[in-house]
């Protein structure tokens, strides 16, 4: 594997450990509101708040999502991350290597 493919590699295993840390965030979130809603401490409004989080998500405005929207927004994550590396083609297989191996 050549220097693309060490960076694929390690924006992988980077994007794991923040996705792994994004996701307990989020559930130790759920988990408090949930616990404090249950107690009658506060009130969420979960219709609010998924309106609000599917207009953030529909990036064209039709509002639906679905996995054509997904895979999109997907591609240009890694059009993104990849910019300006030397081989992209060494970076992807670097990247999924890395998805799959860290």
């Amino acid at each position: 594997m050549g220097f693309s493919g060490l960076l694929g590699a390690a924006a992988a295993a980077a994007l794991k450990a923040v996705g792994r840390l994004l996701a307990a965030s989020v559930g130790i979130c759920l988990i408090l509101i949930q616990v404090l809603a249950y107690n009658d401490i506060i009130t969420v409004k979960w219709s609010v708040v998924h309106e609000q989080v599917r207009q953030v998500l529909d990036t064209t405005g039709t509002g639906r999502l679905d996995s054509d929207k997904f895979k999109r927004q997907v591609k240009k994550g890694l059009v993104i991350l990849s910019e300006g590396v030397p081989s992209v083609s060494g970076f992807l297989m670097g990247f999924l290597l890395g998805l799959k191996l860290f």
